[in-house]
């Protein structure tokens, strides 16, 4: 039939479009934003508060993009070649979302209505599955809304029949489509069965349980969401950043093996276990010096774990910043680093450069404004530090205290989280300074295995300057030193054997480092220093 053929010509031409990771990247962008710009639009530009309209995009945003990577499978079981014809089908799909508002703007002509997600009991929402979401169109599962599920499904049944010639395919493709869509248009009723029905039980969760955890104001550590429609977006954006953050690596792993690998042997382990361990001290110093009143709900905890993702994104991005102007040092030190070794092209991991920055921004944006704005200064402080024509790692000392005081970025976002009223001042200054100098002085640690690169690159780190045999003495006094002075600093002098038993275990696996050793190379060293500190740590909550 002539329309099959070229209906056929429409799909191989969008199947063969050319994949650009950041081309891509920005489409789908641009796509949210054209749908908040309709929504906008119809509505007359009515005046909504900054922190609304935030989390409108990000409640929009999150939950399309999860939408996106759940139904890519779905493209690939259809018949789709690869994974980038299944992206470019699925995108151009998406434009779909962009006819919601306009159709129900024409249906209800000015009437009130609502378009979010259906709540309902188990049994209810098994009722609505068979019956096409059922009844109560002006509210939750709009004309709209029922309109782009249908025509979703169908477009997907029917890219299914053109490519395999199966109706039996198409009519299951078409079902996985419909099943997913229903769950994420129901989504806040599965998640309060879980999170209530062990306690309530499962066939007592009503919608008004479910509207009660969902759509009732409430506060968020510092931030307050005053209205339903606010709570609901702050609410399922921390549900859908949080979902994300754990797709994404197991999406990357089952389609980009070789490039999850890359990423995850390049993220500097040691690395990840300092900063989360600085965001956590921030917010156990905030407890102990401002006694928060804090109600601790699953929330709060999607929070913590947000802001730690957020963090980590921050790091890897800054990561991707050094790399890229270190394949000089790279080449005799870190051969196995992606962009010496070939494993990821230049343009891609740019790319995922700025997919971590935007993430890391986003995600902590969610949790607090204040955590956001931090993490932009600390990716200010990677650039100068690691960029020309500053490239300030190259300086002793001044290299030092830039990563020392990124680190105290990250311990003032774990603090400012906890505290009230986002106040710092209650933090005492000696300990702030203290934890300033004993960040400055471990941090060289890590620069021991990178001696011969940094020499050739005339990078003046203190393990060239003092040499290999001096840094560890000079390093280990200071670290030893540290940790006996951390008693008075923190006024726990009976802590003493614990502060001298981990300052030996530090200064010594210092002196016995190598570039190869058995089990206490440079490699390994900052992960051991780290062990010791973190062991020092816990030996000090007995204390506190």
């Amino acid at each position: 039939m002539p329309m099959t053929r070229l209906l056929r010509r429409i799909i191989r031409a969008i199947e063969q479009e050319p994949f650009s990771l950041p081309f891509f990247c920005v489409a789908f962008l641009a796509l949210i934003l054209c749908r908040i710009g309709v929504e906008t639009f119809l509505g007359f530009f009515a005046p909504q508060s900054l922190l609304f309209l935030f989390f409108e995009f990000t409640h929009t945003f999150l939950f399309f993009l999860t939408a996106f990577f759940l139904l890519i499978p779905v493209i690939r079981f259809a018949g789709a070649p690869s994974l980038s014809s299944a992206a470019h089908i699925l995108l151009f799909g998406f434009l779909i979302i962009l006819t919601p508002p306009i159709i129900d703007t024409l249906v209800f002509q000015g009437s009130t209505f609502w378009s979010f997600y259906k709540f309902d009991s188990m049994k209810g929402l098994i009722v609505r599955f068979f019956t096409f979401f059922g009844d109560r169109p002006d509210i939750g599962i709009t004309y709209g809304v029922r309109a782009e599920v249908a025509g979703v499904t169908f477009g997907v049944g029917l890219y299914a029949f053109l490519v395999s010639k199966k109706f039996l395919h198409a009519i299951q493709a078409a079902l996985l489509t419909y099943t997913i869509l229903f769950i994420l248009g129901t989504f806040p009723t599965y998640l309060t069965l879980i999170i209530q029905g062990f306690s309530k039980g499962f066939f007592a969760i009503g919608a008004s349980d479910v509207a009660g955890l969902f759509l009732s104001p409430s506060e968020l550590f510092s931030r307050n969401a005053p209205d339903m429609k606010s709570a609901l977006n702050v609410k399922m954006s921390l549900w859908y950043a949080s979902i994300l953050a754990l797709l994404l690596p197991l999406f990357a792993y089952r389609y980009f093996r070789p490039l999850f690998w890359a990423i995850f042997q390049n993220v500097r382990w040691p690395q990840i276990w300092y900063h989360g361990g600085l965001l956590f001290l921030g917010g156990i110093l905030a407890w102990h010096f401002t006694s928060p009143v804090l109600l601790i709900n699953h929330f709060h905890i999607l929070a913590i774990f947000l802001l730690t993702i957020a963090v980590g994104c921050a790091w890897l991005a800054s990561v991707i910043v050094n790399d890229c102007f270190d394949t000089h040092i790279d080449t005799q030190t870190n051969r196995h680093r992606p962009l010496i070794s070939g494993t990821i092209n230049r343009t891609t991991f740019i790319t995922l450069g700025w997919l971590f920055f935007s993430a890391s921004i986003l995600f902590s944006a969610i949790v607090s404004f204040s955590a956001a704005c931090l993490l932009v200064l600390y990716q200010a402080l990677a650039w100068v530090y690691s960029v020309p024509p500053f490239r300030l790692k190259r300086i002793p000392g001044i290299a030092t205290l830039l990563a020392s005081a990124a680190g105290l970025l990250v311990l003032l976002i774990g603090f400012l989280l906890i505290a009230a009223d986002n106040n710092f001042s209650l933090l005492p200054g000696s300990l702030l300074f203290f934890l300033f100098i004993a960040y400055a002085a471990a941090l060289p640690l890590k620069d021991f295995k990178d001696i011969a690169g940094d020499k050739s690159d005339h990078i003046m780190t203190f393990p060239v300057i003092l040499g290999e045999k001096n840094a560890r003495l000079v390093f280990g006094s200071i670290l030893f030193l540290l940790f006996v002075i951390s008693i008075f600093v923190l006024h726990i002098r009976s802590a003493f054997p614990f502060a001298v038993f981990f300052g030996g275990i530090s200064f010594y696996c210092l002196q016995i480092a190598r570039l190869k050793h058995a089990w206490c190379n440079y490699a390994r060293l900052p992960l051991l220093i780290l062990g010791s500190i973190t062991g020092y740590g816990i030996s000090l909550l007995w204390f506190i």
